[in-house]
């Protein structure tokens, strides 16, 4: 598995450290926080913040290790790299200067050619996927309609039923696992990183505000008991919402374990 630690004053100072090492994005990794940082007082019993980062992303697993992944941009650009010859380097020189401008002209058009390919095919990608999940919400008897929106690399798809609560489940159960079935059904047709957001009747938002609060309250139940407290298993990104709604409250830490889909957060005095 590739995983990485990384070390900060704070969460996010160590989350960006690593980003910027291993080069990706937060989307593609798991961000598991082995310990909390803590400010200390006039700068004595400073500590530093300690995360682990694992990649997620099904195309950056294929690396054998942490640092053929940190080098494959690198390795990249040596490949393209023409090999100079230095009884040619005359004659190469003339041909580039003569070739200059309509080069210019011509990778304009590839880029301008190419983005527009990726985001007609994208499109049909996320057109294919919602008309999927719907069919299987329909299957299910129930009526549902959705439409959806595409922002950088997640395509959000918003539905609409008068039995939301059916396709949504116990805390999002069913549409969760919905979520998970659309977004596998969506990898077959694009590469690289792309996530899948479902959502119904802004549940989304709703059970946001939801966790933030229940984070706050385990929290403080921590903070008098002086015992861990132990969620129930929730998916990565629900996870990662508790853990921000608590990062800045003082003598907290939250870490995550067990395995997935079995993965629950600990909440933990200091």
């Amino acid at each position: 598995m590739l995983k990485s630690r990384y070390e900060g004053q704070s969460v996010e100072q160590a989350l960006q450290q690593g980003l910027e090492d291993l080069n990706v994005q937060e989307q593609q990794v798991r961000i598991d926080v082995i310990k909390e940082g803590k400010k200390g007082i006039f700068g004595f019993m400073k500590q530093d913040a300690h995360i682990e980062l694992t990649i997620i992303d099904p195309e950056l697993k294929q690396f054998e290790s942490i640092e053929a992944l940190k080098c494959r941009h690198q390795q990249h650009e040596e490949a393209d790299e023409p090999i100079s010859d230095e009884t040619h380097h005359e004659e190469a020189i003339i041909i580039e200067e003569k070739n200059n401008n309509q080069n210019d002209i011509q990778s304009e058009e590839d880029i301008r050619e190419h983005n527009n390919q990726k985001k007609d095919s994208l499109n049909e990608v996320a057109q294919d996927t919602l008309t999927y999940v719907l069919n299987i919400i329909r299957e299910m008897n129930i009526d549902v309609d959705g439409s959806y929106e595409i922002k950088s690399n997640t395509i959000y798809i918003n539905m609409t039923s008068n039995n939301a609560a059916y396709i949504i489940g116990k805390r999002g159960q069913i549409l969760n696992a919905l979520q998970t079935v659309g977004q596998n059904y969506m990898h077959q047709f694009v590469k690289g990183y792309y996530a899948l957001i479902l959502d119904i009747e802004s549940y989304r938002e709703k059970r946001k505000e939801t966790l933030e609060q229940l984070a706050i309250n385990m929290a403080k139940k921590a903070t008098q008991t002086k015992k861990p407290v132990k969620l129930e298993p929730m998916p990565n990104f629900e996870r990662k919402i508790m853990h921000q709604a608590v990062s800045k409250i003082e003598n907290i830490e939250t870490y995550s374990e067990g395995r997935e889909p079995h993965r629950y957060l600990v909440i933990k005095n200091k």
